[in-house]
């Protein structure tokens, strides 16, 4: 059983997978401990790759550590599904790779986009010789009101609404149609440009608000939820083959 931990920004997440056959996901780290008990019961081995680990606790990064029949952390120094092309791999967020990764299951040899709308929205492009080229960091959805109430006088924080539209004709719908039509129309003239460049290309969104950008982009793009739990268990087997 191989068991992938995102330790994100705002939270904590998990997914279960029989070798490549995804089993389950939990988005808070609540039960964590308690489903790898029950795993641990029928599983003949449990193979974790902690993603995200300098923001988990110790004790908890030691206790996955011991449950564990073999156990990595996620670095974008360890061998990987991907070659990455950018100049400096250190910095590199290792939800950007496994994001690409997982991206590259679903399109194999194609130029592709993976945009991950979340804390951040993140625009990633992967070659179709499977090299990562790097990519754009632009606010997300919540980051972006927040910043026009913190950063203003005046203007109220607004929350956001997919009900939008229009012209404002208050102070909260302008913030909320600008931020979200700005957030909307940034997305949609990355992809224009992106397939205007490149043959074959294939676009991937993920990320907490990307069943937003669901509702008004075009048909043609693939949305998975699960994207970067798909490139992680991706990153352990291939993890697996070399120890």
């Amino acid at each position: 059983m191989n068991l992938v931990v995102d330790a994100g920004n705002t939270r904590m997440k998990y997914a279960f997978f029989d070798e490549n056959r995804f089993v389950e996901a939990k988005y808070q780290a609540d039960e964590l401990f308690e489903d790898i008990g029950r795993w641990k019961e029928t599983a003949t081995g449990l193979h974790i790759l902690l993603s995200g680990s300098g923001r988990v606790p110790e004790g908890t990064r030691m206790l996955l550590k011991e449950l564990a029949d073999s156990f990595w952390e996620a670095s974008p120094q360890m061998k990987l599904p991907l070659q990455l092309g950018y100049a400096t791999p250190q910095t590199l967020g290792f939800d950007r790779i496994a994001n690409c990764v997982g991206a590259m299951r679903f399109y194999p040899g194609c130029p592709l986009l993976v945009i991950d709308s979340g804390t951040c929205i993140t625009y990633n492009y992967v070659s179709d010789g499977g090299i990562f080229l790097g990519g754009n960091i632009s606010p997300g959805l919540e980051m972006r009101f927040r910043g026009l109430h913190q950063y203003t006088a005046r203007l109220p924080y607004v929350s956001p609404d997919e009900n939008y539209g229009g012209m404002g004709r208050t102070t909260e719908e302008a913030i909320r149609n600008g931020v979200m039509d700005g957030m909307l129309f940034e997305v949609e003239n990355y992809i224009r440009h992106f397939k205007e460049t490149f043959q074959n290309a294939e676009v991937i969104i993920t990320g907490g608000n990307s069943h937003f950008l669901k509702s008004y982009l075009n048909s043609g793009i693939l949305f998975c939820e699960i994207l970067g739990f798909l490139g992680l268990n991706e990153i352990l087997q291939y993890t697996k083959k070399f120890n």
